[in-house]
């Protein structure tokens, strides 16, 4: 069963037509990778998915509901959260008081969820008391994630998870990613690092244009000459 799918979704900004009748589908405790070059409509996708941006066409349908067009705050509430690329912790406030925010719609006790989150990302645990601006790139990429999860969704949307990140931090994120993917959720994520996203997922899309280019399993994906040449930085 699909916890997603997104239906020829045509998307932009004003007049500025970026996607073109683009569509996809996130199996449940699936893990999708979106890739493709810069400006061809991946991060358009996401926030028009998660209701930052309003479809001229198209349907976008979660747990078999149809959310085409909801604001964000009524689509996290039925299971399904995201973390941008930019600005997505609160830096002035410390690393537990980021995951409270996250659990901001949730009316019980955060503490069970709170210690799940520590055990998903146990570099936090000893920080929990510091200021989000005080840690390194990665730790903030940890917390984004971390804050995402307090409300216990059944898929996570991640925009460019290891960007600007130093090389072991890259590692690290995706072994995070693999943990939450253990604990049954769901994961649709956009990377730059395209050949270790679909190392690191079930299946792949490739957007090019702000339209679908290829869709298929990652290994087959992978072993595409011609995906490897455009898209993977090399033949293979």
């Amino acid at each position: 069963m699909n916890v997603l799918e997104a239906a020829g979704i045509v998307s932009g900004y004003g007049d500025l037509e970026i996607l073109h009748g683009v569509s996809l589908s996130v199996g449940a405790g699936e893990v999708v990778a979106i890739i493709g070059p810069n400006g061809c409509g991946k991060s358009t996708l996401m926030k028009t998915i998660f209701g930052l941006l309003t479809p001229t066409a198209g349907t976008v349908t979660f747990r078999g509901a149809d959310i085409t067009g909801q604001p964000p705050h009524a689509i996290v509430g039925q299971g399904l959260s995201y973390v941008p690329q930019a600005d997505n912790t609160f830096l002035s406030l410390t690393v537990q008081e980021n995951l409270a925010m996250g659990a901001f719609l949730r009316s019980d006790t955060i503490a069970a969820q709170s210690a799940m989150v520590y055990d998903l990302f146990p570099d936090l645990k000893d920080r929990r008391g510091t200021k989000v601006s005080a840690l390194s790139g990665g730790q903030r990429q940890m917390v984004a994630m971390a804050r995402a999860l307090m409300l216990k969704p059944q898929l996570l949307m991640l925009d460019e998870p290891t960007a600007g990140l130093a090389p072991v931090f890259v590692e690290t994120v995706f072994k995070r990613i693999a943990h939450v993917n253990a604990q049954g959720i769901a994961v649709l994520m956009v990377e730059q690092n395209a050949r270790m996203a679909l190392e690191h997922a079930r299946r792949g899309y490739v957007l090019a244009d702000g339209e679908n280019r290829y869709t298929d399993a990652s290994s087959a994906l992978l072993a595409n000459k011609e995906i490897a040449r455009l898209y993977l930085g090399g033949d293979l």
